[in-house]
């Protein structure tokens, strides 16, 4: 597993969070609500909602499935390949 942390300190999206940072993004459009809106309705904040859609890195799982569940969206897990 790649650590959330470059050597620099700066944190980099992996290809999951991106995934689900643009559906969360696409569906939110879908709906014709702002961000704002979106972070209101899901009790986060406008800045969680926006790092997310970019698809930063985020521990707060409480609060990415309540924005899922405002979208009508559901987070899955599968086995990897690995």
């Amino acid at each position: 597993m790649k650590e959330a942390l470059s050597r620099s300190g700066k944190f980099f999206s992996s290809p999951e969070m991106l995934e689900i940072g643009q559906a969360v993004r696409q569906t939110r459009l879908r709906h014709q609500l702002t961000q704002t809106e979106l972070a209101g309705l899901a009790g986060t904040g406008l800045r969680f909602i926006s790092e997310l859609e970019r698809g930063k890195p985020n521990v707060a799982l409480d609060k990415l499935v309540a924005v899922l569940a405002v979208l009508g969206l559901r987070l899955q897990v599968t086995g990897g390949d690995e």
